[in-house]
């Protein structure tokens, strides 16, 4: 074994990135060490380790978490070429955390209960009486869900936001643990829809199951949806800043990203890679909210998903 080496803390845990570490090790002679950190924990690990970093590299499933924390200036601000043609959402404004693959929401739909005819095709759907006790979303433990309402108080206001909760919550809308609680309930529950990533859509329909995704708000003067990304960061002052480099330019290469696409079907940020069946960047209407402004949201969005009902404590 290669006495080069990487560390990297990850606070993303599914899908696994194992085939991706392997291939960096095998074509860069630089063995990974992972460790597995719950995302909620691993931004107040590498704050409170900053003086002396115990990895090289950050990676983990949101912006916002790595924005909440780039004042600490626990990151080591990187751009490479890729990164620069970014539009300015991918990336923490000084290139501290860059995306590596972005999630949209959709709405998951069980094809033995809806169509794609009947599918949702607005967020507003889910309030829909048709739908009534057959709808569903991961708790607040999942970044997923705080993200989507945080964007939409930014977007719509709060008035809107907790109205619309409040007529999600009157339409039976159960609340699952996690958002792999929340997809497999969907199947073995029979449920209509599921607010999720499209990514989560793509696995699990590789898994068997009979889901599709139904994109929401993409007509013309319609919300659009809300999109974040798994992201990466090199630490500042970690041990190994060259090979950590050298990683963050192998997760942004074409290949890595196809390889991303093909195997979770998660939306590459590099538009020169192979998308196959994931719709590309370029094609989702987006819902716009800046980062700057969602981030400050996001302890008052716990707040208030708390209050309606979508706290479920539980690590998955």
């Amino acid at each position: 074994m290669s006495e080069q080496k990487l560390v990297v803390y990850s606070g993303r845990n599914r899908p696994d990135l194992t085939p991706v570490y392997k291939l960096f090790e095998a074509l860069t002679g630089t063995a990974v060490e992972v460790a597995k950190v719950y995302h909620h924990d691993v931004g107040e690990r590498v704050v409170e380790e900053r003086s002396d970093p115990q990895a090289d590299v950050l990676l983990t499933n949101s912006q916002l978490a790595l924005e909440q924390i780039r004042d600490a200036r626990v990151f080591e601000p990187y751009a490479p070429q890729v990164a620069r043609d970014y539009e300015e959402w991918l990336r923490a404004p000084d290139f501290a955390w860059l995306s590596f693959t972005a999630w949209p929401r959709v709405a998951m739909v069980n094809r033995t209960v809806l169509s794609k005819r009947d599918s949702p095709k607005r967020l507003e759907d889910f309030a829909d009486p048709r739908l009534r006790d057959l709808i569903a979303c991961a708790a607040l433990v999942e970044m997923t869900t705080v993200a989507q309402f945080a964007a939409i108080r930014h977007v719509r206001g709060d008035e809107y936001t907790e109205t619309f909760l409040d007529r999600l919550v009157a339409n039976g809308m159960r609340v699952y643990a996690s958002n792999l609680h929340t997809r497999n309930a969907v199947v073995e529950e029979r449920l209509a829809a599921a607010l999720a990533n499209s990514s989560n859509v793509h696995v699990f329909q590789l898994e068997g199951n009979p889901v599709g995704e139904a994109w929401l708000d993409q007509d013309d003067g319609e919300l659009g949806t809300p999109v974040e990304a798994h992201t990466v960061a090199v630490l500042r002052a970690c041990a190994e800043p060259e090979h950590a480099r050298d990683f963050v330019d192998f997760l942004l290469a074409p290949e890595t990203q196809s390889l991303l696409a093909r195997l979770y079907g998660e939306t590459p940020v590099n538009p020169r890679a192979e998308h196959g069946w994931v719709r590309p960047l370029a094609e989702i209407r987006r819902l716009e909210a800046p980062l700057a402004e969602t981030t400050a949201l996001l302890e008052s969005t716990v707040e208030l998903l708390r209050r309606k009902g979508f706290d479920v404590q539980a690590r998955q």
